[in-house]
């Protein structure tokens, strides 16, 4: 023979379920807290990242023109060594001319 609950056997059962159901509900509030702030969290840092390889772009960029300008500079002193070259230099840049030389300027034609 089955024995039947009683009615206290099934408020306990209900009450049981009443709890069990306040704490996976606590626990699903909580977990759904922390996951908003984890993807608020992971928004923000994905935006920094960006940010960050965009200057780091920038910062390649510039150290190449720099080292283009440093190159271009280290061939000018090395051009400037050249007493030929200082002098083509001093000439069609300052005018200079040798003793018995005579300068003539030309006009450029104006284009409209």
């Amino acid at each position: 023979m089955r024995a039947v609950p009683t009615t206290s056997v099934i408020k306990d059962a209900k009450s049981h379920n009443k709890g069990s159901f306040r704490r996976r509900r606590l626990v699903m509030i909580v977990l759904a807290c922390f996951m908003s702030w984890a993807g608020v969290t992971l928004w923000n840092q994905v935006g920094k990242l960006n940010a960050r390889s965009e200057k780091a772009a920038l910062l390649e960029q510039k150290l190449k023109e720099t080292q283009q300008a440093h190159e271009d500079a280290q061939r000018e002193i090395a051009r400037l060594n050249d007493p030929e070259y200082v002098e083509q230099k001093i000439r069609k840049e300052l005018h200079y001319v040798k003793q018995g030389e005579t300068l003539f300027y030309v006009a450029k034609e104006q284009k409209k």
